[in-house]
């Protein structure tokens, strides 16, 4: 539990990588209200999107969930506190005041509600007032504020399992999840969480956003689960073919236009979204075994990309949006040029000691100056 897990980190670089894919894509997606919107949209992006919903921020959140299990391991309950609020809350209110204010601004420049330069408008953030009746949101940043309350929330939680009584809960949770197909079982919450709160709509705020918070919260606790019960790993492996067809049966029913009655549009959808990430657990553990030196510089480098990413798609796709051109070309150069741009601007500020904390990077570590060797003993 000491030890960094190179299936993990691929799987967050993945994740953050299709989250920019994504949010390049809202511009021209239908039925999907962004801050700008291409003036040519593409209905193919549909379905696909709808995939990528489900998918990629529970399977971040999973990831946030076992990845928290190991921190607890290194660093104790006391020591991942502190880190969870120098790495979360601390990047969170610097996003809050800087990264995230651009994307308030470029919207209201789009929709006429504003004509000003923008550091005319900055201040008006520091007036405090929430969007969208003023300037201050956490917008994508809703993720590390949520995962952010869920570490503090989890902490008794994570004490007692350090403890016998809790050892032993996961010693049985453990012989139980890797019996069968028992790991299916774990989907149940997820299905009253969606079905009894299904008229909720999904904020992303914290307060109001029952649906949202429990959901999460809940992934939270389940990849922290699986991270506790090494030996369920192994069953993922050997399940991951197993997970996998059934998440493209599943998928092959649901693609078809027209919806299902309820509850079973609701029952197929999110068995499809659990049985897709356990397969996709699975796969990474059977063949993500080692961490190269490219993996361990992106994972160092995909939490201010995350942070980052959608300011940058936003003031990269503005003016693109102007010239006449094909919708899928622009598109290609909208997800392009961000992604060179983001990525140029976590490779600038993780050379520099001050801003590194700002979003969430600890020290840089210096390389390891060559072993002396040891003086040979003369002959004799």
């Amino acid at each position: 539990m000491t030890e960094r897990r190179p299936d993990l980190d691929f799987l967050r670089v993945v994740a953050i990588l299709l989250l920019h894919l994504y949010h390049s894509a809202r511009f021209f997606n239908v039925d999907d209200p962004w801050h700008l919107k291409a003036p040519q949209l593409l209905p193919a992006l549909t379905q696909p999107m709808e995939i990528l919903h489900i998918l990629r921020m529970p399977l971040l959140m999973l990831i946030a969930g076992a990845v928290a299990a190991y921190a607890v391991a290194r660093r104790g309950v006391g020591g991942f506190a502190w880190d969870r609020t120098k790495r979360l809350l601390l990047p969170l209110v610097v996003g809050m005041l800087v990264i995230v204010p651009p994307q308030i601004y470029l919207e209201r420049l789009d929709r006429g509600l504003y004509a000003g330069s923008y550091w005319s408008f900055w201040p008006s953030v520091f007036q405090f007032v929430p969007y969208p009746k003023g300037s201050l949101s956490w917008h994508h940043l809703w993720f590390v504020a949520y995962l952010f309350t869920y570490c503090l929330l989890a902490l008794p939680l994570l004490a007692w399992l350090g403890r016998p009584s809790g050892k032993a809960f996961l010693s049985r949770a453990q012989a139980f999840l890797v019996r069968g197909w028992n790991l299916l079982w774990l989907v149940v919450p997820i299905f009253l969480i969606r079905i009894l709160l299904r008229n909720h709509r999904e904020t992303n705020d914290l307060i109001h956003d029952p649906k949202g918070f429990l959901f999460y919260g809940y992934l939270f606790l389940a990849g922290h689960l699986l991270a506790r019960c090494p030996e369920v790993w192994e069953r993922l492996v050997a399940l991951r073919w197993s997970f996998l067809g059934l998440a493209a049966f599943l998928l092959a029913i649901l693609l078809p236009d027209g919806e299902f009655p309820f509850p079973w549009e609701h029952l197929a959808v999110w068995l499809f979204s659990w049985s897709g990430l356990l397969a996709i657990l699975g796969f990474a553990r059977r063949n993500v075994r080692r961490e190269g030196p490219l993996l361990r510089h992106a994972q160092s480098l995909a939490y201010p990309f995350y942070i980052l990413h959608q300011t940058v798609i936003l003031a990269v796709g503005y003016p693109l949006m102007k010239p006449a051109m094909n919708p899928w070309v622009r598109l290609g150069w909208v997800t392009l040029l961000s992604f060179l741009c983001t990525w140029a601007l976590c490779e600038g500020l993780a050379r520099v000691p001050w801003l590194r904390p700002l979003f969430g990077l600890g020290p840089r570590k210096r390389p390891r100056a060559p072993a002396t060797p040891l003086p040979q003993p003369a002959e004799a």
